[in-house]
């Protein structure tokens, strides 16, 4: 019976304290071309809007294909009831005249980018958010990114002395 007890107790515990990770996604484009006008869409459960959490985005792109050395990106979030927060962002692709990232094993030329597109963010309410993405170039159709992984994770907010 204790041990019953001891598991329940746990259990309520980890439901109190809320999810460390919101999204871990990946998605993949045919081709390597992502459309301007067709934005990634993401569901993101939100069981505590009382904590902060970092949006990060990595990008599989293809070097050879891609002009810029920055994407940049248009985000926008629609809580439960509709209401919509936006705001830019960019990954910089490349830093002192190299690209950034690791190199993808078997795609000559292809790297792995990750950027922190907003930090200690935090959520208006509970409930189901949809999440868009939308590459925000001058070019209609973008060569050269081949996924997108996003991660929304709890953020570790720093002591203050």
């Amino acid at each position: 019976m204790k041990k019953l007890f001891v598991t329940i107790a746990c259990a309520m515990l980890m439901c109190a304290c809320g999810r460390d990770t919101l999204a871990d996604e990946e998605r993949t484009f045919d081709g390597g071309v992502w459309n301007r006008f067709t934005p990634e869409v993401y569901t993101i459960d939100v069981e505590n809007a009382d904590e902060y959490y970092n949006i990060d985005l990595t990008v599989s792109v293809d070097t050879a294909l891609m002009r810029g050395t920055t994407l940049p990106l248009t985000v926008n979030l629609y809580s439960p009831e509709g209401e919509r927060r936006m705001f830019y962002s960019s990954i910089a692709l490349v830093k002192d005249g190299r690209w950034r990232g690791e190199s993808v094993v078997g795609h000559a030329g292809r790297r792995m980018v990750t950027g922190r597109i907003r930090a200690f963010f935090t959520f208006n309410r509970q409930g189901e958010h949809r999440l868009e993405i939308c590459q925000a170039t001058s070019q209609y159709d973008l060569e050269g990114i081949h996924t997108l992984h996003l991660t929304i994770e709890k953020a570790d907010l720093p002591e203050i002395k």
